[in-house]
């Protein structure tokens, strides 16, 4: 458990998942969590547990040792100013995209910046957050940040130049396993599934094939050659990815992700 009052400044998403995450395996205990946002009712659900809530970002800043920015990135201009009389001393962790820890640094004089990039699975405790290294950050703030993440799935820890590539492959990359779900889904509908069951379907190949890759140790092209024999079904189906130049697409795709994090960032 962690020895830390602890803030969030936003009640999004990735906020509930974070601190979904750090309630459920007792890592953070409620009354040691305030939680700030401009609509009190997205506060709602941490508020029945016992979180501190409010609409006062500052008020949040005052009372915790450690404040997590979980504001989106065109808001930090806005945001920031206000905490900065406030800021020295504390652990600042940043979850935004493009957003560099030298201009937090800068906004919040005498804070310690350390920058995340968390993704959606901490929802149910399968996320993977990346750490950026932060060596003039205290390390019993570092080792509370890594601790926080790691309640709701992996943590590793990188270089901060490498934050916006990762965005590409562990941070936006689950709306396109989403997407090919759905695709893989609505084909089964038209064969006559039934739409929930398609999307299981779709969902446990998914779930399963990851496992495989992660406990195999073999590589995701050892592991295609194996799922493929020869004049088969599968053969059949990937030469669709060839012909529509599926490498070239992610790499598009991705490439466009990481440029929009560069145009977000500070």
């Amino acid at each position: 458990m962690l020895g830390y009052q602890v803030g969030f400044i936003g009640a999004g998403n990735m906020a509930s998942a974070i601190l979904g995450g750090a309630l459920r395996r007792s890592v953070l205990r409620p009354e040691n969590v305030y939680l700030s946002n401009p609509h009190l009712e997205k506060t709602e659900p941490f508020r029945a547990q016992g979180v501190h809530v409010t609409t006062s970002n500052v008020e949040v800043v005052q009372r915790v040792s450690i404040v997590v920015l979980a504001v989106k990135p065109q808001k930090f201009a806005e945001v920031l100013p206000a905490l900065a009389p406030y800021s020295a001393g504390k652990c600042v962790v940043s979850i935004a995209a493009g957003i560099s820890m030298e201009y937090i640094k800068g906004q919040l004089p005498g804070a310690y910046v350390i920058r995340a990039m968390p993704n959606t699975p901490l929802l149910v405790g399968k996320g993977v957050t990346a750490l950026a290294e932060a060596p003039e950050v205290p390390r019993p703030y570092f080792d509370a940040v890594n601790e926080l993440f790691s309640a709701a799935g992996e943590t590793i820890l990188v270089q901060e130049t490498l934050i916006n590539p990762l965005i590409a492959i562990s941070g936006s990359s689950t709306a396109y396993f989403f997407r090919i779900a759905a695709a893989m889904a609505a084909q089964g509908v038209k064969q006559g599934l039934e739409p929930a069951q398609a999307v299981r379907l779709a969902a446990l190949s998914m779930e399963g094939s990851a496992a495989m890759l992660l406990k195999s140790g073999k590589s995701p092209e050892e592991l295609t050659r194996q799922v493929c024999s020869p004049g088969g079904t599968t053969l059949a189906a990937l030469t669709a990815f060839d012909d529509g130049d599926l490498e070239g697409m992610m790499a598009e795709a991705m490439t466009r992700c990481v440029k929009r994090a560069e145009e977000l960032g500070r």
